[in-house]
């Protein structure tokens, strides 16, 4: 021991180096650190997504009608999938995505918000009755969702179209990831 400072450590026990680092640079103590990560949130996501089917242009009844949708860009477009399964998929995925409450119009019928997947019973119900032309599904969390499923629409617009007003990005993420799996399909992300 020189200068009343215990011998350095060399070939000392953990606890004899902390007491001789205590002794030489005065007390110290390991504080924990915290790192706060603050979640990103995204803001009015646009997602259009056309699935890889057959598609068939609706021809109209008349030249002039024809004329006038090829220049201003509005030819029908009808796209040959199931629209049941399709808003199935959709609503799985925003329940991934942490949306708890939906509801969802099909032909003009509501079913009213409730949980996504009691939603889904009652969408099965009414789809026996009638063929589903179009769907459109407003979910609740702390932003909201708006997606609309159409098989015939214009050649401007695409056949899923998802509005999203506030959403973390993670579960975004996780969102898209069960879209990518089950859906075949191109997207646009604005």
């Amino acid at each position: 021991m020189r200068h009343r400072y215990p011998e350095p450590p060399w070939s000392y026990s953990p606890k004899e180096v902390n007491e001789w680092l205590n002794a030489v640079y005065g007390g110290h103590e390991c504080k924990k650190c915290k790192v706060e990560r603050h979640e990103k949130w995204l803001k009015n996501v646009e997602i259009d997504i056309d699935l890889n089917v057959e598609r068939e242009i609706k021809k109209p009844s008349s030249i002039v009608l024809k004329a006038l949708q090829k220049i201003a860009g509005y030819e029908e477009v009808e796209e040959h999938f199931e629209l049941l399964p399709t808003s199935e998929i959709l609503l799985r995925a925003l329940h991934k995505a942490g949306y708890r409450k939906a509801s969802i119009k099909i032909n003009g019928r509501r079913i009213k918000a409730k949980r996504i997947k009691v939603v889904m019973e009652e969408m099965a119900k009414v789809a026996l009755e009638d063929r589903i032309k179009q769907a459109s599904i407003h979910a609740l969390n702390d932003g909201e969702a708006r997606i609309k499923i159409s098989t015939i629409h214009s050649k401007k617009h695409h056949s899923i179209e998802i509005k999203i007003s506030k959403i973390k990005e993670k579960n975004l993420q996780k969102f898209l990831i069960y879209i990518r799996k089950r859906l075949k399909g191109r997207e646009e992300i604005k």
